[in-house]
């Protein structure tokens, strides 16, 4: 199945742009994205709104270019980017009109023998609380994927979180665990989000997050939440980079703190 990148590429080079973008952030298979932002350079002087109707005349169902703006040379979708915010929706049972874009507990493969009806958002609150902030993120990185960068750089898996909070939706039993930072680490939020889960269903303590954070060489050995819970939600910059997207603010209006 080709990616994100590969399709959008693709509907370029349909138009005789034939370049390699680059992203405002990765996602893992099976996670999703609702505003997802990349960044090209072309030899032509491209109009933005006939940019984004080519575009979408040549995208698959679900993949859809919302705007297009001309930006100067040294914007870059990645690194201008001032903060990224994802979400990730757990229920008890998730709706089945969620089933795609949310985790849902009970989880036997995750928690063989635990039959806990209802996570305890306390302690998931407690839990969450313990990431903002500026820590050593290792543990909870991608087994492997930093050890090459470390080596360089002590401070390559260190990562700052401006917020990271819960809200649970008024009607349904499901929450929304929300994450701000600067940049993630590849798996970052999955496997924070499993750590999360793992001390509101009972399976761990909320203190284990403090304990891997503080010991760099400690890893984060239990459940990663599964990709399909995941959205990539906003990608903030300078309001004149791009002014259009800065207009779109997302609702919490069904969900309370």
């Amino acid at each position: 199945m080709p990616t994100v990148q590969e399709c959008l590429e693709e509907a370029l080079a349909h138009i005789g742009v034939r370049t390699r973008l680059e992203a405002a952030a990765r996602t893992d298979a099976g996670v999703h994205a609702l505003d997802q932002v990349v960044t090209f350079w072309a030899r032509a002087i491209l109009d933005p709104a006939e940019l984004r109707a080519a575009i979408n005349g040549r995208t698959p169902p679900g993949l859809v270019c919302l705007d297009a703006a001309r930006v100067p040379d040294h914007v870059h979708a990645r690194a201008s980017a001032r903060s990224r915010t994802y979400v990730y929706l757990v229920g008890w049972p998730a709706p089945p009109e969620l089933a795609h874009y949310a985790w849902s507990l009970p989880d036997a493969r995750a928690f063989p023998g635990l039959e806990a009806p209802r996570p305890d958002l306390d302690r998931a609150r407690d839990a969450l609380a313990r990431i903002v902030g500026e820590h050593d993120f290792a543990g909870f990185a991608r087994p492997g994927e930093q050890t090459a960068r470390r080596r360089m750089d002590p401070r390559a898996t260190v990562r700052t979180v401006v917020r990271a909070e819960m809200v649970s939706a008024v009607d349904a039993p499901l929450a929304a665990f929300v994450l701000e930072g600067r940049g993630f680490l590849r798996a970052m939020v999955r496997n924070v989000v499993g750590a999360v889960v793992s001390a509101a269903v009972g399976a761990a303590e909320p203190a284990r997050i403090s304990e891997i954070l503080a010991v760099p060489h400690e890893r984060h050995r239990g459940v990663r939440a599964p990709g399909w819970g995941l959205t990539l939600a906003r990608v903030a910059y300078a309001p004149p980079l791009f002014p259009a997207f800065g207009r779109r603010e997302s609702s919490d209006s069904c969900f309370a703190s």
